[in-house]
């Protein structure tokens, strides 16, 4: 179990301390500095909380803020007006009877407009520029409708019938590009009516981009988009486009494999974050990064090595990492220490 604030050079912030009793699968920083956090806990810096939490900035609890899930929250994704999407397997949020996707409004109850009602699991969320909303996961019918795995829902939480990519199997990720099409990494091997093994673009109506096809031999995770267009990707696999790269690659705008990025976790990476200087934070289950040993978190530079000046090592998993303004990271997991000290 848990979450931790690092310093922009790895070493823990000892002024953070949230203390959650469970592991922590899902963060969200808002823009006045308060940090959301989902996932299995019941209680968070000594109170009760179920499953989902606010911190203030200095990582103690905001106490005028308890949606209190009834199960695992596993997204969470902010909107511009500060209402915040949670995806998970509840179905009671806010004071109101939610399956599996919500709406809150900013003081943690739940929108009353918004109900989309998916019949299993929201794994992963993101918005459109136009209010629009993509949720990803396990799921087989939103708001009545056969939807498989992923689905848009209007900025209502009505469903977007114009959109059905319709994967074979579950959706891990989805990432917005700055053009409007949706990167989509999971376990399926067709969506959009094209095979696409674990990852593809989506075009705006929903059919899988006809030039991106990296094909990878085993699931996508986590997917991170960088400033100059190129595209990192996270998971199990040990083979993109035919090619060796175990857990990480990086592809290029159209899809093809930047040849020149060949870092290897030794297991799965499950999470990542771009810092503004362009350096690569890394979450998952790893022990070591091309024989040098990494325990769970890692920072790479953008030159495809590894920062050698970070090592947080974590005692366990980092499930989740989301950036401050200030250049520190929140990470959160099942780990108990990290950066030599105690964080649940």
């Amino acid at each position: 179990t848990g979450i931790a604030r690092r310093q922009a050079d790895g070493t823990a912030d000892t002024s953070f301390d949230a203390n959650a009793n469970g592991f922590v699968h899902a963060i969200a920083v808002q823009g006045d500095g308060k940090i959301l956090v989902g996932g299995l806990f019941t209680s968070m810096g000594g109170q009760t909380r179920n499953r989902i939490a606010r911190l203030n900035a200095d990582g103690s609890l905001d106490a005028a803020f308890n949606p209190n899930a009834s199960a695992t929250v596993e997204s969470v994704a902010l909107q511009a007006d500060g209402k915040i999407l949670v995806g998970g397997a509840f179905t009671s949020i806010g004071g109101q009877a939610r399956n599996h996707i919500a709406r809150l409004n900013p003081d943690g109850t739940a929108d009353l407009s918004f109900n989309p009602n998916a019949d299993s699991d929201i794994v992963a969320l993101a918005s459109q520029a136009d209010g629009k909303i993509l949720v990803g996961g396990y799921f087989s019918s939103v708001g009545g409708q056969t939807r498989n795995r992923i689905a848009r829902l209007n900025a209502d939480g009505t469903l977007d019938m114009a959109f059905n990519p319709s994967p074979n199997n579950v959706v891990k990720t989805i990432v917005m590009q700055p053009d409007g099409k949706s990167l989509v990494g999971g376990v399926f091997t067709n969506i959009g009516g094209q095979t696409r093994n674990h990852i593809a673009r989506l075009n705006m109506d929903g059919n899988a981009d006809a030039i991106f096809n990296p094909g990878t031999n085993n699931d996508v995770s986590a997917v991170a988009v960088q400033r100059d267009g190129k595209i990192l990707v996270g998971g199990s696999f040990t083979v993109v486009r035919l090619e060796v790269r175990n857990r990480i690659a990086r592809l290029t705008p159209d899809g093809r494999l930047d040849t020149t990025f060949t870092l290897a976790p030794d297991d799965s990476v499950e999470a990542m974050a771009l810092q503004p200087d362009g350096k690569i934070i890394l979450g998952g289950f790893f022990n070591s990064i091309n024989g040098t040993t990494r325990n769970n978190i890692a920072r790479l530079n953008p030159d495809n090595t590894l920062d050698t000046t970070f090592n947080p090592n974590a005692s366990s998993s980092v499930y989740a990492v989301a950036m401050q303004a200030d250049g520190k990271m929140v990470v959160g997991g099942t780990f108990t220490t990290i950066a030599g000290q105690a964080h649940n």
